[in-house]
């Protein structure tokens, strides 16, 4: 467990493990107060009705018809606004505890990615989606947010996960049917954001690509994910409502675009990832000065997903603060992973990673207090 370097008895990391899960369960608790404080609102008031006939949705089938009017008129996210459509059917209190238990997942699944176990990583991961998020209200409390950002990296990060544990050289005959079921998965990683999407073809595909170079043979579910994944990619970007959305957008010259998309990008890595990517290159300086400076296969591929993830954006019009939320996760990821080989290299750290948590805790807290105090 987490903190069994830093203990000298039993007693004492009973003591820690209880701090450990208390501040985990007021994290948590806070989080689903401002789940119940911010209502349905905004985008989600139109997501809430049938997108063909402007009435309240009543079933599945009110689902299906706005979601193909939605692929040929407005967008590609089929697979999100689905679910968020799903969910928006469902009374708040209903939807809130679903946004909870996701959240407290994509925490769940961070540490796994990352192969780090124990309360203290599942409390800095889930402390980190708080307190290194450029819009933590927009990406993680509003309805359509939540589930356009936390829901679908949950189903990315088991994408990730499936082929991290591949490069590894990870066992899967404990996986039963992955044949079977990477198909629908790879489909809704790549038919997710246009920025992360994309990168789970990619990840796909170099796995494969990895073990051709190896000399192994390539199971035939790696290829099923790739192809899955490209589909899935190919449906939320080529979709016919992006271009129907685009065409009522005012375009400038090229020299404008050229600029804006500049300042957009200039903007999302110098504000709303700088304190993501701060603390990753700092652990990297630890990592170089005290341990071996040289990074895992999948940690490199953890790396070239951020930067490809970040870099995609250059191809959208605007980058919104909340579409760095794939990213930061990403990032979060690396971070426990590298502090995992530090500790690995030197126990004696470990008191640094507690005070990384402390420190993630308490600023997550004080963000959602905040919010709570000023009715967010």
């Amino acid at each position: 467990m987490a903190g069994k370097n830093m203990t000298k008895s039993p007693k004492t990391k009973l003591q820690w493990e209880i701090i450990l899960y208390a501040g985990a369960i007021m994290l948590a608790v806070t989080e689903f107060v401002l789940h119940r404080m911010i209502p349905f609102m905004m985008d989600d008031l139109w997501y809430s009705t049938n997108l063909v006939t402007g009435e309240r949705l009543r079933n599945l089938a009110d689902i299906v018809e706005s979601q193909k009017w939605h692929f040929l008129n407005w967008g590609g996210r089929c697979i999100t606004h689905g679910v968020l459509q799903l969910t928006l059917m469902c009374p708040e209190w209903v939807a809130d505890l679903c946004n909870l238990a996701m959240t407290l997942l994509l925490g769940k699944l961070i540490c796994l990615l990352a192969g780090q176990k124990g309360p203290m990583w599942f409390l800095m991961a889930s402390s980190m989606l708080i307190s290194l998020n450029a819009n933590w209200k927009m990406s993680m409390f509003w309805q359509s947010g939540t589930v356009n950002y936390v829901y679908s990296s949950v189903w990315i990060l088991v994408f990730w996960y499936v082929y991290l544990s591949k490069l590894k050289d990870t066992d899967h005959q404990s996986l039963p049917l992955i044949h079977v079921w990477i198909v629908p998965l790879g489909v809704m990683a790549g038919w997710s954001n246009e920025n992360v999407g994309p990168v789970c073809f990619l990840l796909a595909a170099f796995t494969a690509f990895h073990l051709f170079l190896k000399k192994q043979k390539i199971p035939v579910w790696v290829m099923e994910g790739a192809v899955s994944s490209l589909a899935g990619s190919v449906l939320v970007i080529a979709a016919p409502g992006n271009f129907v959305r685009s065409a009522l957008i005012p375009r400038g010259n090229l020299g404008e675009t050229l600029w804006e998309r500049f300042l957009s990008m200039l903007t999302a890595g110098a504000d709303f990832l700088f304190p993501s990517a701060l603390l990753l290159t700092l652990t990297l300086l630890i990592r170089l000065a005290v341990a071996n400076g040289k990074l895992s296969i999948a940690q490199w591929v953890l790396l070239a997903g951020i930067v490809l993830s970040f870099g995609a954006m250059v191809l959208s019009p605007h980058y919104p603060d909340r579409a760095t939320f794939g990213t930061m996760v990403l990032c979060i990821v690396l971070l426990q992973s590298i502090w995992k080989d530090l500790l690995t290299s030197n126990e004696k750290l470990m008191p640094y990673a507690a005070a990384l948590t402390l420190l993630s805790w308490v600023n997550a807290m004080l963000i959602m207090m905040e919010g709570c105090w000023q009715n967010v």
